[in-house]
């Protein structure tokens, strides 16, 4: 009786380690809430900075609106290391802003 008990430990032991080490890894960095993260692709997604706003504000008008306020944040990208921050010096100045 304490063979097949042993037997089928060591079996059950053998399967969790085999589907622990086959396991996906995250689909976003440590640390990082799920509202924050917009995931672009599965090696990159951008990090939202900006404070949110909950529970979100009532539309007062009966036209809703077209476009959010833009968000902040930055990118992230998952190399053999892990993930990696990725910061933009000098980003191109789009119509309408200024500078």
């Amino acid at each position: 009786m304490k063979a097949i008990a042993a037997s089928l430990l060591i079996l059950v032991s053998l399967l969790v380690i085999n589907f622990a080490q086959g396991a996906s890894s995250p689909d976003r960095p440590a640390g990082i809430e799920g509202r924050d993260w917009i995931p672009v692709s599965d090696k990159m997604g951008f990090v939202v900075t900006t404070p949110h706003i909950f529970p979100p504000m009532p539309v007062r008008d009966k036209q809703p609106l077209l476009l959010a306020p833009p968000a902040e944040g930055y990118f992230m990208v998952r190399t053999s290391n892990g993930w990696r921050r990725i910061i933009i010096q000098d980003p191109i100045k789009g119509p309408g802003s200024e500078g």
